[in-house]
């Protein structure tokens, strides 16, 4: 798809993009995975080097310049036992913005136990011109490599709007564009992360499956079985984790693309999908739940 569609400006500015988010959901306390973060971390950062990121968020949500001590608060913020929130970015305008963010939680502390499903949870985003310098398989590359040090319980990969969505009335906005592209997905992190638990958040260009679900369901053996479309693959990670990818490269979806792999994957892992009950802001209810369930209606 072009640049053009699911871009929103403000004064003048693109505030958001259509770009490559890489999520996983990590069913463990923050101290528990935080090494294996940081580990994550460097791996994008080396990917995308010379590192792109020049700011990073404060802990009033206020953006501040990332120099030698904003790395030491990063690394910091890490350690933090209760909760632990990164939130990285670039000053380069949009759509060639990379991110990063990290939601850690003490999932067994009080605090969380009002949340139907809390999990700690990291995302890393790429720009599109990342995949158009690198190719869709660099991408895939890089997504295995960012997975291999998790204990994901679930992760997924491929096209979403990412920037700046809480700004004025951009996702309301962004809505009827949404609808168009299917393959396209949008999210808010730490309101997904808050009730996933250990199902699955599907269908994307590549689906992440850890445990219990991949146990529950027979492992890839069940999914080869179920799984028909050309170009469709399952590959085991190890004996507790694997991975589907849809095709070569990530599609948005449309009238000219029917995304029949989408839809097949999607009701073969309905049993373990999870569907929010909570919407992001803005994003109206009676657009919300049905878009949710786009690839089963």
């Amino acid at each position: 798809m072009s640049h053009s569609p699911l871009q929103m400006t403000r004064r003048g500015r693109i505030v958001t993009q259509v770009g490559l988010s890489l999520c996983f959901y990590l069913p463990k306390p923050t101290l528990d995975v935080n090494q294996a973060v940081s580990e994550s971390l460097q791996t994008y950062l080396h990917a995308i080097s010379p590192q792109p990121f020049t700011h990073y968020s404060d802990d009033e949500g206020e953006w501040q310049e990332l120099d030698a001590a904003g790395w030491a608060v990063i690394h910091e913020n890490l350690q933090q036992p209760l909760r632990s929130i990164v939130l990285l970015t670039n000053d380069t305008a949009y759509p060639n913005g990379y991110e990063f963010h990290y939601d850690g939680k003490d999932i067994h502390a009080p605090i969380f136990r009002r949340d139907p499903g809390p999990v700690s949870a990291v995302r890393f985003v790429l720009p599109l011109s990342w995949m158009s310098t690198h190719g869709p398989d660099s991408v895939r590359k890089l997504a295995l490599a960012l997975a291999a040090p998790l204990p994901f319980s679930s992760g997924h990969a491929g096209l979403a709007v990412t920037g700046f969505l809480g700004v004025g009335s951009v996702t309301s906005e962004l809505v009827p564009q949404l609808v168009q592209y299917p393959g396209v997905d949008l999210m808010e992190l730490d309101l997904v992360s808050s009730a996933i638990g250990t199902r699955l958040r599907v269908p994307h260009w590549m689906t992440f499956i850890g445990e219990p679900s991949l146990g529950a369901m027979g492992g890839v053996d069940f999914l080869r079985s179920q799984l028909h479309t050309p170009g469709t693959t399952v590959e085991a990670l190890d004996a507790s984790r694997a991975v589907v990818t849809l095709g070569p490269e990530p599609l948005a979806g449309g009238p000219d693309q029917p995304l029949l792999a989408y839809r097949e994957l999607a009701r073969v892992l309905e049993p373990w999908a999870f569907h929010a009950t909570q919407r992001p802001a803005d994003f109206p209810d009676d657009d919300f739940f049905p878009w949710d369930r786009r690839f089963l209606d």
